[in-house]
C-alpha cells in the first residue's frame, strides 16, 4: 500500500510548482498524486508539452517523491456525442502523458448528470467499451469515484459499473468525504467499503460533515429544503473534526486487507486549508502509518468510537 498527498490541496493558492512538490515532500509523503492546470487538469484536454511534462517529472523526483497515481477527469459520460468522443481523445493523450512520466495508474470521477443518469451511464460505458481493451494492453489501471453532483452519488450503482467489466484495469476509489453521499447521509462506512471488496483499489482520507444533519452547513435554501439541488460535502484535513468513524474505516480496511496489498493507495485529499498542509498532513500520515501500516506513532490513533460530531 501506498500513501499518498493529493495536490489538489494547493488548488489556487498561487503557491509554486516546487513550492507544493517541497510541502508534501516536508510533511513525510513519498507518493504525491499531481494537480495542475497543466497536466492533467481536470475537464479540459490536456495541453502541456514534452518540455513541460519532463519538468514536472523532474521537479517531482528532485523534492524525493514518487507519483502514485495522476488526478484528472474528462466529460465521457456527456450526452452530447461529440463531447464524449473528445473526451475519449482526450483520455487517450492523458495516457500519453501518463508514459512520459512513468505512471500508469490515474484516478477520475464518473461526471456530472444526475438529471439524466441513464443516458450518462450508456455514455460513459459506451467510452469504457473503447477505453478498456487500451488500458489493459498498455497496463494501465484506472480508479473511479463517484462524487458528489455524478449522475451516480451513490457508491453502489458507481461499483457496479466496476464490477460489470471485472478489468483489472478498472479499480474504485473509495473517497471518505463523499461517504455521506454514498448512501443518502446514512454512513453505513463497513456495508459501502465492503460492497467493493473485489475491486477497492484506492481510498481518499478527509473528514466532512453528514450533510443531512441540520446546520451542519449553513446555505439558503438549507440542503433539505432545496429540492436535492444543493450538493455540500467538504474535505477537512484535521481527521476527527467532522461526523466520520475513522475508527470504523481502519477496521473495516484492516479486515478486508486493503493495507496488505501492494497496489493500492491510501491518498490525503484535504481541501481548504493549505496553511495546515504540513501539519494536518503531517498527522494524518502517521495516523495512517499507525492503522493500516503498523509504523509506531507520536500521535494518537483514532478512536474506535465516532467522530467529533457523529451520532
Amino acid at each position: 500500500m501506498k500513501i499518498a498527498f493529493d495536490g489538489s490541496a494547493f488548488w489556487e493558492t498561487g503557491m509554486t510548482y516546487e513550492e507544493q512538490y517541497d510541502t508534501v515532500a516536508r510533511a513525510g509523503y513519498e507518493y504525491i498524486n499531481p494537480y495542475n492546470a497543466d497536466f492533467p487538469g481536470f475537464w479540459k484536454r490536456p495541453k502541456a508539452t514534452k518540455e513541460e511534462v519532463l519538468w514536472h517529472k523532474k521537479a517531482i523526483a528532485d523534492a524525493g517523491l514518487k507519483i502514485a497515481s495522476l488526478t484528472t477527469g474528462f466529460h465521457w459520460q456527456d450526452p452530447d456525442e461529440f463531447v464524449r468522443q473528445y473526451a475519449v481523445d482526450c483520455w487517450k493523450k492523458m495516457f500519453e502523458i501518463g508514459e512520459l512520466m512513468d505512471v500508469r495508474v490515474f484516478n477520475t470521477e464518473l461526471g456530472p448528470g444526475r438529471q439524466n443518469p441513464e443516458l450518462c451511464e450508456a455514455k460513459l460505458m459506451r467510452s469504457l467499451d473503447e477505453l478498456v481493451p487500451i488500458m489493459e494492453q498498455r497496463g494501465i489501471r484506472l480508479d473511479i469515484q463517484a462524487h458528489p453532483d455524478d449522475f451516480y452519488e451513490h457508491n453502489n450503482d458507481a461499483y457496479d459499473i466496476i464490477r460489470y467489466y471485472d478489468s483489472s484495469s478498472l479499480g474504485y476509489l473509495y473517497s471518505i468525504p463523499h461517504t455521506f453521499h454514498y448512501d443518502g447521509g446514512e454512513g453505513n462506512i463497513e456495508r459501502n467499503l465492503k460492497y467493493t471488496r473485489k475491486h477497492l483499489k484506492h481510498v481518499l482520507f478527509a473528514d466532512t460533515y453528514n450533510y443531512t444533519k441540520l446546520f451542519r452547513y449553513n446555505i439558503n435554501p438549507a440542503p433539505m429544503y432545496a429540492d436535492g439541488t444543493v450538493r455540500c460535502h467538504a474535505h477537512i484535513g484535521h481527521l476527527g473534526e467532522g461526523d466520520v468513524d475513522f475508527g470504523r474505516i481502519f477496521k473495516t480496511l484492516r479486515e478486508m486487507g486493503f493495507n496488505e496489498q501492494d497496489d493500492t493507495i491510501a491518498t490525503f485529499n484535504p481541501l481548504g486549508f493549505p496553511e495546515r498542509a504540513i501539519s494536518d498532513g503531517i498527522r494524518t500520515r502517521e495516523i495512517m502509518e499507525k492503522n493500516l501500516v503498523g509504523v509506531p506513532s507520536i500521535t494518537e490513533p483514532m478512536p474506535e468510537g465516532y467522530g467529533m460530531y457523529a451520532r
